[in-house]
């Protein structure tokens, strides 16, 4: 099903080609992520333990890359997306009452709800804020854009909190607005600041939307395939915190209602349904429900391929076509 080890795209293999750029990335990044009160640097260094992978710089920043390096807005525009994206981090977190995130106590176990709620706040304002002053405007329409989007899927996803009848378009309207629209947003930014590209916003947007919509997908697997290293959290998560992901959804459609009904029952019993982990694992692979999500993961990587087809400025092309296959290779 997914590409063989030694075969499997590595993120480090992307990042090499904008090493600098990332390196002044994480120079912005250790600057922006402090405050002068000593409750919001303790958690701003919090935050700075639990590192994620960059993946969402690294697209726009090689977007973004032209024969004359990175300009400082471009390095700017990168830091801003990822505190964004720690932002709602925080706020899934505090919604889903969460206790680990990238191995780490989650903020609201650490310091509280209060805490995190206002932690979440603190760091989207002050990536607005921080656009304002620099007079970057057109990032800052789309990343308020997004973040609107993001709000929006967050109730869709309250509303539907434990549903077993969720159906795959609510799915995929919520991985959407919630996940890939920040992502596509981080590409089309790089496109915008690119002076070569930047009349190509929206075939790199369409690309950031497709390989948004895989990575999701592709995260929602491993809450089943069992991998916490991969994770940062414990495995099933998903399913305990309520959040019906399109594995479960396939699985459901599939099944024979006989055993839809038994498992819908057993739920009724429960509080939050925990125990019922290992049954609900076993009905996902037996009706075919990973594998029906991992062929929605390679249309859509194929879809995004297809954005790039006709560009031919480097190292934009084929960097961000091998980005699909490491998005793609991530299951074993």
């Amino acid at each position: 099903m997914p590409l063989a080890g030694e075969d499997r795209v590595k993120l480090e293999s992307l990042q090499e080609v904008v090493a600098s750029e990332l390196s002044a990335f994480e120079a912005e990044y250790e600057q922006q992520l402090s405050a002068e009160l000593p409750l919001l640097n303790e958690i701003c260094q919090h935050l700075k333990r639990g590192r994620s992978k960059r993946f969402r710089p690294t697209l726009l920043l090689v977007t973004a890359k032209d024969r004359g390096g990175s300009s400082a807005e471009v390095i700017f525009a990168a830091t801003v997306v990822e505190i964004i994206h720690t932002a709602t981090l925080i706020h899934d977190d505090f919604i889903d009452e969460a206790e680990v995130r990238r191995r780490l106590p989650t903020v609201n176990v650490k310091w509280g709800a209060s805490a995190a709620l206002i932690m979440g706040d603190y760091l989207y304002s002050k990536a607005f804020a921080q656009l304002t002053a620099r007079g970057m405007l057109e990032p800052m329409n789309i990343l308020a854009r997004t973040t609107h989007e993001m709000s929006i899927a967050e109730m869709m996803q309250l509303e539907r909190r434990r549903r077993l009848d969720v159906s795959e378009e609510d799915y995929f309207a919520i991985i959407h607005q919630k996940t890939a629209s920040l992502i596509q947003a981080s590409c089309e930014i790089g496109a915008l600041l690119n002076r070569g590209i930047n009349g190509q916003r929206d075939r790199f947007a369409d690309f950031g939307l497709n390989i948004g919509l895989a990575f999701q997908i592709i995260d929602d697997m491993f809450d089943y395939l069992g991998d916490q290293r991969r994770l940062g959290k414990p495995v099933g998560s998903d399913w305990r915190e309520g959040r019906i992901t399109l594995p479960f959804i396939s699985a459901w459609r599939n099944a024979p209602p006989r055993e839809s009904e038994r498992l819908r029952d057993a739920l009724a019993t429960l509080v939050d349904g925990s125990a019922l982990w290992p049954d609900v694992r076993r009905f996902v692979e037996h009706h075919g429900g990973l594998d029906y999500a991992y062929q929605k993961a390679r249309q859509f990587g194929r879809q995004a391929k297809e954005c790039l087809v006709g560009i031919s400025i480097q190292p934009q092309r084929d960097i961000l076509a091998a980005a699909v296959d490491y998005v793609l290779g991530r299951v074993d």
